[in-house]
């Protein structure tokens, strides 16, 4: 941060026309006898000259009240600044030149700053443009290449931002939408609380099975109820009256779940169950069944997650409904999975070395065979009978229990 400063006496007298009292430098020095008269933000490598232009105006506006801010308030503000990327600070500098570079104080700053992920810019720079854009990314608007040229782009994009509630704050750099602000929508993705767990496509199920125009609605789970009456009468419902019968999920993700691929192999595994619910089997999925799906996923760590994936990939053939998914994801506590055992191999190996039945085979490991001991010890009726799978060997716990129990019972009589 840099700033010019004016010995106070001269600047109230003169009213700082005498340039060459003006001083430039870094604020090390004590300014208690000086007037803060302009101020540059940032590290040298960062342009948030437009957010300048706000806070010299605010600046100048405190002088004429006689109130004058505290070198202790632009160092806060600058070190949150210094901490921003460079997206970042053009969110800065959009504000600032959607505001005409005035703001209300340094508090206004702040609160930007602290929220600053809740902003996106659109590189969009007028409604005509962001109404091309809609055609293109927007289901349901997309349209045949002969109307183009009769289509009134600028009225599309007013519809669409109205609906939205998204202002039309166009500057240099594009479109500043605030995320938080907005309504769901395709177009800009809005920013995902840490609370959420899915992210629904939901339709009216008789417009849906009616016509190919239907009423959508994207929807963050767990949510409020306000929330869902808002969601449920755009796509013509009544949250309070509406039926299982009433609604159907064309898409369902996870989101906020800390690892990656398997995040990602849910939202195929969610794709494909959806896809197969109404092309093979005839099931739509309503919205009250994913809400109890959401339910369980949300006490799934790694772990729990990987079971439940191991689980759906041997039991594919059984699922017909989404509520057969819910007893599923029930159902993990029931399993055990072994994510390190791949085949017959890392099978055999994990008999002799974890399970405790075999003494210290160390000497003769070589000789073992492996494929041939996990074999046997997992056809159809054995302790570690299961199943291989990509996230490792799964295994019903009920059998492991009695497993467990009759050698302590055994253990017991010989003592």
């Amino acid at each position: 941060m840099k700033a010019i400063v004016a010995n106070k006496d001269d600047y109230i007298r003169f009213n700082a026309r005498l340039l060459d009292k003006l001083d430039t430098f870094k604020l090390t020095n004590n300014t208690v006898d000086y007037i803060i008269h302009r101020v540059k933000l940032g590290k040298d490598t960062q342009d948030v000259s437009l957010m300048d232009s706000c806070i010299n105006n605010l600046l100048d506006k405190q002088y004429e009240r006689r109130e004058y801010i505290k070198l202790e308030e632009l160092e806060e503000i600058d070190d949150l600044i210094c901490g921003l990327s460079k997206e970042e600070c053009h969110i800065l500098n959009a504000y600032a030149e959607v505001k005409e570079y005035n703001i209300k104080d340094l508090n206004e700053v702040k609160e930007l700053v602290a929220n600053i992920n809740d902003y996106k810019i659109l590189p969009k720079y007028n409604l005509h443009e962001v109404g091309i854009l809609i055609a293109e990314k927007v289901h349901g608007y997309k349209m045949d290449i002969n109307v183009i040229p009769y289509m009134n782009f600028t009225e599309l994009a007013k519809n669409y931002l109205f609906d939205a509630n998204i202002k039309e704050d166009f500057c240099s750099y594009g479109l500043l939408v605030n995320t938080r602000k907005m309504l769901d929508n395709e177009l800009i993705e809005a920013k995902i609380d840490n609370d959420k767990i899915l992210k629904l496509e939901v339709t009216n199920k008789k417009e849906y099975e009616e016509s190919d125009v239907y009423s959508k609605v994207i929807i963050y789970l767990p949510t409020s109820e306000e929330r869902l009456r808002e969601k449920f009468k755009r796509i013509n419902l009544d949250y309070d009256k509406a039926t299982i019968q009433d609604t159907h999920v064309t898409k369902c993700e996870i989101t906020n779940f800390n690892n990656e691929e398997l995040s990602e192999n849910f939202n195929i595994l969610m794709k494909r169950m959806l896809d197969k619910f109404e092309k093979e089997e005839g099931n739509t999925t309503p919205f009250q069944e994913i809400k109890l799906l959401c339910k369980e996923i949300k006490k799934f760590d790694n772990t729990k997650m990987s079971k439940f994936l191991a689980l759906m990939s041997t039991r594919d053939y059984q699922i017909k409904y989404i509520r057969d998914l819910v007893e599923y994801a029930k159902r993990t506590k029931d399993y055990e999975l072994l994510p390190d055992v791949k085949d017959l191999k890392d099978m055999g190996k994990y008999l002799v070395n974890e399970t405790g039945h075999f003494d210290d085979v160390s000497l003769l490991q070589d000789y073992i065979n492996y494929y041939k001991l996990a074999d046997d010890y997992t056809k159809k009726g054995c302790t570690y009978n299961g199943l291989y799978t990509q996230y490792g060997y799964l295994m019903e716990k009920e059998f492991i229990e009695k497993e467990n129990k009759k050698e302590m019972e055994n253990e017991e009589e010989f003592e």
